[in-house]
């Protein structure tokens, strides 16, 4: 059966590594396959997919997951938490149900401060960009709108090293917005495909901001170190002028 999808086989070819959330269709193995789980038959792979469908067709673009049930099923795995779009069997679930969504309570620090899952996640994540930092990818991108997810993988690039060659996009952690996101994103995906050399860091969606910062204020637990540096808000201006780099960023061409 062929599917109204382009899903890689193989990495070979791949430029550039754009990590997205994952989604209910985990636990069956397959993250393309939203419509078992949703009546709109759509989510960010699918929307990311159809954007970049000639890019993908050609096996430029590979996607990849972040994905905690990991942490359930394969706790020692070497890859860590970060799942290919080739290995997405990883994380099935045997019993073939939803894992559910990564809900910040089950992450958050307690008031005692203990942090002992997020902790996890964000190790599994170290090994995960250790291993993708191998791979030979010229830009790895990242759009993961989960609070945990975020804080965890920013943490893991952090003390990886790698922040000046991946590009995290920071997004509001309601799931209403991961569309729009994705449309933001899709352009400077498209021009590191291309031959552009995006610097690395941390992009807060410039749109989508003021949503941001309205989110940030229910979240009332302080953070530690090195999750507290992640989660820093910047001023609107800085959001701005951080915004336009990255935008004439994708206007240069190698010669």
């Amino acid at each position: 059966m062929k599917h109204s999808w382009i899903q890689l086989r193989d990495l070979r070819k791949a430029k550039v590594l754009l990590i997205l959330p994952c989604n209910a269709a985990a636990c069956l193995g397959n993250y393309f396959r939203a419509e078992v789980h949703t009546r709109r038959e759509w989510n960010t792979w699918r929307e990311a997919d159809a954007n970049l469908r000639d890019l993908r067709g050609e096996g430029w673009v590979a996607f990849a997951a972040v994905d905690s049930s990991t942490l359930e099923t394969q706790p020692a795995d070497s890859r860590g938490a970060i799942v290919l779009e080739t290995e997405m069997s990883r994380a099935r679930n045997p019993e073939g149900e939803d894992w559910g969504p990564p809900s910040w309570r089950w992450f958050r620090p307690t008031p005692a401060g203990h942090w002992t899952k997020l902790e996890a996640l964000t190790e599994a994540l170290v090994k995960a960009v250790r291993r993708v930092e191998g791979m030979g990818f010229s830009q790895v991108l990242s759009l993961v709108n989960p609070r945990a997810y975020f804080l965890a993988l920013a943490a893991a690039v952090n003390k990886c090293g790698s922040m000046d060659r991946w590009v995290l996009f920071r997004v509001p952690a309601h799931p209403r917005y991961l569309l729009p996101a994705v449309r933001q994103v899709v352009p400077f995906v498209r021009a590191a495909a291309q031959g552009s050399n995006l610097r690395g860091g941390v992009y807060p969606i410039l749109p989508l901001y003021p949503i941001l910062q309205r989110e940030a204020k229910t979240y009332r637990h302080s953070l530690p170190k090195p999750w507290q540096e992640c989660n820093r808000l910047l001023s609107v201006h800085e959001v701005k002028k951080r915004w336009q780099s990255l935008i004439s960023r994708t206007e240069r061409r190698p010669q």
